[in-house]
């Protein structure tokens, strides 16, 4: 059963209400480790973080600005060019593995609405078996939000919460929410996502940044106390998914949110409580970012994990070195016209001429793995 609702903000939502002894018996699960893996089996997680761009639905919504997202909108989007656009998703989301089957946890980022969601999931009877979803319900004026998809097999979900991102005494922040999920993984690892999709960049990057900045620290705030549980052996961990409007190297990542690059082994070993981004694949056959602006490539869309996923033996969820990649297919792209020789992601639209791509951004995927437990290999 999907999950829609928007909690209060900053309102962390168990989904069942358990007795006092049973809470008390979760946290000391998810604190303490859980049930015993069996080392000698492992199975794969894989994650990744997609800007679908705009994908609205095609019925008009009085509380948002949709208007040109509508048959009669400047856009003149209709059924038939939503239909279309559902299908391009599940095809990246159904392609991604490289043969294998759709991710277990997929962030979304420019969605308008949990129709959008329902209507994509019933594209593909495997995705509606197996899927749901969580979305939030934000303040940006078109009405795009960011989403969850998880395989609830491989994740089980115990709450979530949208988290606001209204600057303290400002004018109301017509922005997106940060999404937090927390859930299991049926090796009894407890796993905290974060879904983002920072302010944008419009109005110039030096007047926007102190919105991005913000968001970020309401990030780094959550975060930080559960980093400091997995630096005491609790089997507790952190991915963060999203568009940052911005590099890794920029403040929000970096600075705010302390996120160095991965492999970095000096670094984790000296300081295992904090966060790391997962450097994407850059061989000569890999897109040079996820994201190109007049021919400059960036990698806007970004995986963070905590150090407690990134153990060279980790007897518990694990990142698999080296997985970490621009998703890059030839039918994702086009010719680059500008200073690029790598086929830059081929958009839905070029203004509002409809354009007929999958969308403005490539995916970035990551694999982890986990140690089954007892139960899991009967």
């Amino acid at each position: 059963m999907n999950d829609t609702t928007a909690p209060a903000p900053h309102t962390f939502h168990l989904l069942r209400r358990p007795s006092a002894l049973r809470f008390s018996l979760l946290l000391l699960v998810l604190l303490l480790g859980g049930a015993k893996a069996a080392a000698q089996e492992r199975a794969e997680l894989w994650v990744m973080s997609y800007n679908v761009e705009n994908l609205f639905d095609t019925e008009d919504d009085p509380s948002k600005a949709d208007q040109d997202f509508l048959p009669e909108g400047s856009y003149h989007w209709t059924k038939t060019r939503y239909r279309t656009k559902l299908m391009q998703v599940a095809t990246v989301l159904s392609s991604a593995r490289e043969g294998l089957y759709s991710p277990d946890l997929i962030g979304l980022v420019e969605v308008e609405s949990s129709r959008c969601l329902e209507d994509l999931l019933r594209l593909q009877t495997r995705l509606s078996e197996e899927y749901s979803y969580l979305i939030t319900e934000g303040a940006d004026r078109r009405g795009i939000d960011v989403a969850l998809l998880y395989r609830r097999s491989a994740f089980q979900l115990l709450g979530w919460e949208q988290i606001d991102l209204q600057p303290p005494g400002a004018e109301p922040l017509a922005t997106r929410p940060l999404l937090h999920a927390l859930g299991t993984l049926p090796s009894g690892d407890s796993l905290h996502i974060f879904v983002c999709h920072l302010p944008s960049r419009r109005g110039g990057a030096r007047h926007s940044q102190p919105y991005r900045d913000h968001a970020a620290s309401l990030l780094a705030a959550r975060c930080q106390p559960l980093l400091e549980q997995a630096a005491e052996g609790a089997r507790c961990h952190i991915l963060i998914l999203g568009d940052f409007n911005g590099a890794p190297d920029e403040a929000p990542t970096r600075r705010i949110l302390g996120a160095s690059p991965y492999p970095s082994d000096a670094a984790m070993q000296a300081s295992p409580a904090r966060l790391y981004y997962l450097q994407p694949r850059q061989g000569a056959e890999e897109p040079p970012g996820s994201y190109c602006y007049q021919g400059i490539w960036s990698y806007l869309d970004q995986i963070l994990a905590s150090a407690s996923l990134l153990e060279q033996e980790p007897k518990g969820l694990g990142y698999l070195p080296h997985s970490s990649r621009v998703v890059f297919f030839p039918w994702l792209g086009e010719p680059a016209k500008e200073r690029s020789d790598f086929p830059r992601p081929r958009r839905s639209y070029l203004g509002t001429y409809y354009h007929g791509g999958y969308s403005d951004h490539y995916p970035v995927l990551a694999g982890f793995s986990y140690p089954l437990s007892s139960e899991s290999t009967k």
